[in-house]
């Protein structure tokens, strides 16, 4: 074994030790984030909590989340004044004023809109107040003005009885009001005392001869504190702090600011704030935001890393301001702003590097223990830290080329103190074990049966034995012989002997859990020297790649590894297993502690994680809360004497009280920021809306929410329900909300939002929404369309009634129609078959057989044809009237056999009407009833005509009538008429004048 005496050593590198602040978790605004500028002159907090910012360039609202701008424009009156928002006011009605380079205006809360406040010239508002009566005092770089709420104007303020008219002819910089209505304003010209009621006027100045006098009349921002005292910034490019006791009329001077050994040359202090906790805080164009510590009389100074997120965005820090939630706002003159709350910053950061100026912080934090002396020992991938954290200074053991090794290697994998107060350091390479009374370094290796292995975890038990986890084995340090035993030899543990240990635990009842890469979780029992081996086989571990365990008050293990977290009862043998799907981060589960309420931490790859009490919730701790990163080291944590627990990341230890965890609020102020119609944002601010409505075209709508947490706005849960529409409470973590096609009616919009998912006793705020019906959905509609569906079922009852009846006269017309179509038919084709005709017919072709034989036989085919004719038409109740033309000049050339040339017959129908449609055997009828009717003679022939006019067929002979008709029973036409009325709903047209007998039939 090799030693090495270090106190010269230590001495050598701790030569610059720098005390380290507790850094604060800035969080950050600019121009990227979404800010109309990056120069902030002024904060504001309105009615609602939302944070109002004024820029060099615009105004902005912001919600925690999203950034809404407002411009001044040249065309719009009811806009900002100007885009360079000097000052920023929320008065105690509610009001919000915003003071600007060339005006006053005032937000209208009910259409979003800027009242603009006229002045004779334009003024810049530095500064605004309202006293106690109420009336809105604006500072500007000369003097006061008043706001005249009836004729909106500001007028300029002179005091009543100042001949000279320019007692207040001073810049007006800053004011701080006293309780019994006093301001005290910051001026170029000293500090005055001005009461705005009884307009009672003094000052404070510099007296040269006098050192306990004002350290310069140049004042650029005051305050008061809870004890009295005023605070003064004073001078420029290099200001001086005074503290002033109104009470004894002395002065404290301060020159941290003006600090030559830290090259702040020409620093002016800029402006003072007095917390909700009576601390003092002052910004400045070099050293950024300072805290003064009244214990100490120091100032601890926050300045920009550019290395560290989280640290203050810039060092020129232009104004403060602190919101109702404790939260502070600091603007810069070109940056953007930072903002953190300091009664909530649960989590601190050590930076073992921070001293050397190089900020490396990359080099990963893996371990830590603490010594006899209350000093923190920091493992790292780049060396050894002591950090006392007394004095807040680091003291680094480390490796360096050309200089003797300290340790067996700079990257640092386990730390354990043991009883007699020796630090053992497990590396890369090997072992070391630090004496700190003595300062000597011992180096292990072979020869004690300490290889130079690859350490994962050094504990202690409650005999103090050291057991020691390597990838090479497990050993266990024997005391008396300064040596190390392999347990190759071991009965019980000679199986593990030369296993990668990865993660060791002594637990209460002196059992150690040995986590085995690739084997499983082995409990050995050191006082009883007892085993058991917990394998993934037999369910009681879910993987062996293992990083750490730790014992709650129920006795219960709980062990981490690369897929999920286990829970272990080696009581009942039995194991309970959480992984993403139970609320894990990430099933990447490391560096597991248990608190004194029995709350479970654990460091996962995706931030730091909270499992309660009841082991049902899991709460998640991220960059956005303040810890440096969300990648934590595969190792141990380590709790202190005093109940810190030490967590090693990627990026510096985070150290905390879990005590001051978990007991916070839970309930967060909840707000409608944006109402959208149809995705077109609503022109009046949704915030102040109580309710509103809507048109029946107008049912799809979204609501954004917000919880108003700054500091982490993504850890609000929210709760809705549209009464009556949604039926349960509706819990998401999105902000925005979508409805669609909600049905016309009244609901009331029920919203709330909560830090804690499973807390629902929080305060609810309402909307009520009315949407429009359309017509046809209206009472009224639907009573009048009632009464309309039975009027119209009633009559159409009567109708069905009257039309029952028509439909049985119908049916009995259409049955006496048919029966006269028969009858018609029938009289047709027994006209045809007429004895007379037939006689008639018969004589003709007995003397044509004898006479002319050849023309016997024509006229014996056109008989037949007739009759041919008529046998196939009778059962058809329409032909075409190409086919009744056909029969008519058939018959008309038998009738020619028998007049000669007493009958003359002519058909002029055009091509286009051949195809239309008759009743069969009307033309021959007709024609027949021609020939019956009138004297046929070769000196006075008969001429029949068929011609066509419209729709219509006309049949038309000339008039010579016979004195005496044979076989007429006067019923053909009748019966005729009747027939074409059924087919067509038309009457046949006969006329008869002295020289025509004419018969119009309707085409079919």
């Amino acid at each position: 074994m090799k030693q090495l005496c270090l106190y010269t050593f230590l001495f050598c590198i701790a030569l610059k030790p720098q005390a380290q602040v507790a850094q604060f978790n800035f969080k950050r605004l600019n121009s990227n984030s979404g800010l109309s500028d990056g120069a902030i002159y002024a904060f504001t907090q309105d009615k609602y909590g939302l944070m109002w910012i004024g820029t060099a360039y615009g105004l902005n609202r912001f919600d925690g989340v999203n950034i809404k701008t407002f411009f001044s424009k040249a065309s719009d009156s009811s806009s900002i004044t100007n885009n360079y928002i000097h000052s920023l006011y929320t008065d105690k009605q509610g009001n919000l004023w915003v003071g600007t380079l060339q005006g006053l205006c005032k937000f209208n809360y009910n259409t979003g809109t800027f009242i603009r406040y006229n002045t004779k010239a334009p003024a810049d508002i530095i500064k605004i107040m309202q006293d106690g009566d109420g009336k809105i005092w604006a500072g500007t770089a000369y003097g006061f003005m008043l706001v005249d709420e009836k004729k909106k104007v500001l007028e300029k303020f002179i005091v009543p009885g100042d001949k000279d008219k320019n007692a207040f002819s001073f810049a007006v910089r800053d004011i701080a009001a006293d309780a019994n209505g006093n301001w005290y304003i910051a001026s170029q010209r000293g500090i005055k005392i001005f009461n705005p009621i009884t307009h009672s006027l003094s000052e404070i100045k510099n007296d040269p001869a006098n050192k306990a006098s004002l350290s310069f009349d140049y004042v650029n921002s005051v305050c008061l504190d809870a004890a009295g005292n005023l605070w003064a910034a004073t001078g420029y490019n290099g200001s001086v702090l005074d503290k002033i006791n109104l009470a004894s009329h002395t002065v404290t001077h301060f020159t941290h600011f003006t600090d030559t050994s830290k090259k702040w040359n020409n620093n002016t202090i800029l402006k003072l704030m007095i917390d909700k906790t009576g601390k003092l805080w002052a910004t400045s164009n070099l050293s950024g935001v300072s805290v003064y510590d009244e214990g100490s009389n120091t100032f601890h100074d926050y300045l920009n890393d550019p290395l560290l997120q989280s640290s203050i965005i810039s060092n020129s820090v232009v104004v403060i301001y602190q919101d109702k939630e404790g939260i502070i706002w600091a603007g810069t003159s070109g940056y953007g702003l930072s903002y953190f709350n300091p009664a909530k910053n649960f989590f601190s950061v050590i930076y073992p590097f921070a001293e050397t100026g190089t900020q490396l912080t990359e080099a990963w934090c893996r371990t830590s223990c603490e010594d006899g002396q209350g000093n923190l020992w920091l493992g790292t991938g780049n060396g050894l830290i002591k950090y006392n954290r007394s004095s807040g200074t680091f003291t680094k053991l480390v490796n360096s080329n050309g200089k003797k090794d300290v340790l067996q290697d700079n990257s640092i994998r386990a730390l354990q103190q043991d009883d007699d107060g020796n630090i053992w350091i497990g590396t890369a390479k090997g072992l070391n074990r630090y004496h700190p009374l003595t300062g000597v370094m011992d180096f292990f290796d072979s020869q004690q049966g300490m290889p130079a292995a690859f350490f994962w975890m050094i504990v202690k038990d409650k005999n103090g034995t050291i057991w020691l986890g390597t990838a090479s084995g497990l050993y266990r340090y024997v005391k008396g012989s300064d040596h190390f035993d392999d347990l190759s030899k071991d009965t019980v543990l000679h199986a593990y002997a030369h296993r990668n240990i990865q993660a060791m635990y002594a637990d209460s009842h002196n059992r150690l859990w040995i986590g085995i890469l690739d084997v499983g979780m082995v409990m050995y029992d050191v006082t009883q020297q007892q085993q058991k081996l917990l394998t993934i086989k037999d369910s009681l571990i879910t993987d062996t790649r293992f990083s750490s365990c730790a014992e709650d008050h129920n006795g219960n293990i709980w062990i981490g590894s690369e897929s999920g977290l286990t829970v272990y009862d080696a009581v009942s043998n039995h194991s309970h297993f959480f992984s993403r799907e139970d609320g894990l981060p990430s099933d990447r589960t490391n560096n597991i502690m248990v608190d004194d309420f029995n709350r479970v931490w654990l460091g996962t790859s995706n931030g730091l994680c909270m499992l309660s009490a009841d082991r049902k919730v899991f709460k998640r701790f991220d960059a956005n809360d303040g810890l440096p990163t969300n990648q934590f080291n595969e190792q141990s944590a380590y709790r202190t004497t005093d109940g810190l627990l030490v967590y090693p990341t990627y990026k510096g230890f985070v150290y905390f009280s879990p005590e001051k965890i978990g007991r916070e609020k839970t309930e967060v102020q909840p707000l409608i920021t944006s109402f959208k119609i149809k995705g077109k944002e609503i022109s009046e601010p949704a915030e102040a809306i109580a309710e509103i409505k809507l048109g029946y075209n107008e049912n799809f709508f979204s609501i954004d929410l917000a919880g108003l947490n700054y500091i982490n706005p993504f850890e609000c849960t929210y709760a809705y329900k549209l009464e009556p529409f949604d039926k349960d409470w509706i819990y998401t973590k999105e902000r925005k909300i979508n409805y669609t096609n909600v049905p016309g009616g009244s609901y009331t919009f029920r919203y709330k939002a909560s830090l804690n998912d499973t807390a629902w006793n929080v305060p609810e705020k309402t909307i009520r929404i009315f949407i429009g019906t359309v017509f046809y959905k209206t009472w009224w509609f639907l009573t009048l369309m009632s009464l309309l569906g039975i009027t119209v079922i009633y009559l159409f009852y009567r109708w069905r009634m009257r039309e029952g009846e028509k439909l049985m006269l119908l049916q009995n017309k259409a049955y006496s129609l048919e029966k006269e179509k028969a009858k018609v038919m029938y009289e047709s084709l027994k006209q045809q078959l007429n004895p007379h005709f037939l006689f008639n017919s018969l004589t003709s072709l007995s003397s044509l057989i004898t006479s002319n034989p050849a023309n016997a036989k024509k006229f014996l085919e056109r008989l037949s044809k007739i009759y041919r004719y008529i046998l196939k038409s009778r059962d058809s109740e329409t032909v075409s009237l190409r086919e009744e033309i056909n029969l008519a000049e058939t018959y008309i050339q038998l009738q020619q056999t028998r007049f000669k040339e007493g009958l003359h017959f002519e058909v002029t129908v055009p091509e286009e009407y051949l195809h239309k449609k008759i009743a069969p055997v009307t033309l021959q009828n007709l024609v027949e009833n021609a020939i019956k009717h009138n004297i046929i003679d070769v000196a006075t022939p008969l001429t029949i005509t068929i011609f066509t006019t419209g729709e219509w067929l006309i049949i038309q002979n000339n008039l010579q009538k016979k004195e005496f008709v044979e076989t007429s029973n006067k019923q053909g036409l009748e019966n005729m008429q009747s027939l074409y009325y059924y087919l067509s709903g038309k009457k046949i047209v006969i006329t008869e004048d002295d020289k025509f007998f004419t018969v119009k039939i309707p085409l079919l």
